[in-house]
């Protein structure tokens, strides 16, 4: 396989682009995602990838709940900044409105909509983990249009 056409196919492939966010105890981090996708209307479940390494992957294993914030078109720098490592910007939410559904699911305050979900099953898929989450609530915080990957101009495909 000629990795170089792997990658031009694999970005022609259509992705959103979200903001997943957890807590744990007092910590709250939040990471932005394009491999996330609905996989059943009932009950209702969402699969979303995360890199084995990113601090998220523990919280989120540890918690066993999330929440997938939804951005609006417009809001690039928003994606890109939290998009960031933690390990190397622990501080990337400073600045960044958000507030607890629960006391459990950080919705970020300027999000187009946003979806809680528990965690029903996880599997490996290699350099990263498959989570498959439960929806366990939901709303929408304003009208518009989703941001997509194509919007932002990043690419990333393997």
């Amino acid at each position: 396989m000629d990795p170089a056409v792997k990658k031009q196919a694999l970005r022609t492939f259509t992705y959103g682009l979200y903001v997943v966010m957890s807590k744990e105890d007092e910590v709250v981090n939040a990471f932005t995602a394009n491999w996330l996708t609905q996989v059943s209307f009932e009950p209702p479940l969402i699969a979303v990838s995360i890199e084995n390494d990113a601090k998220s992957l523990s919280m989120i294993q540890h918690s066993q709940a999330f929440t997938i914030n939804v951005l609006k078109t417009g809001q690039r720098d928003l994606a890109g900044q939290l998009g960031r490592s933690y390990n190397k910007n622990p501080d990337k939410l400073a600045g960044i409105s958000y507030s607890l559904q629960q006391d459990t699911y950080p919705v970020l305050n300027d999000a187009l909509a946003w979806i809680t979900c528990k965690v029903q099953n996880t599997m490996p898929a290699g350099d990263s983990t498959l989570i498959i989450a439960e929806v366990i609530d939901a709303g929408v915080q304003a009208e518009g249009a989703s941001l997509t990957m194509n919007e932002a101009g990043f690419r990333h495909a393997g």
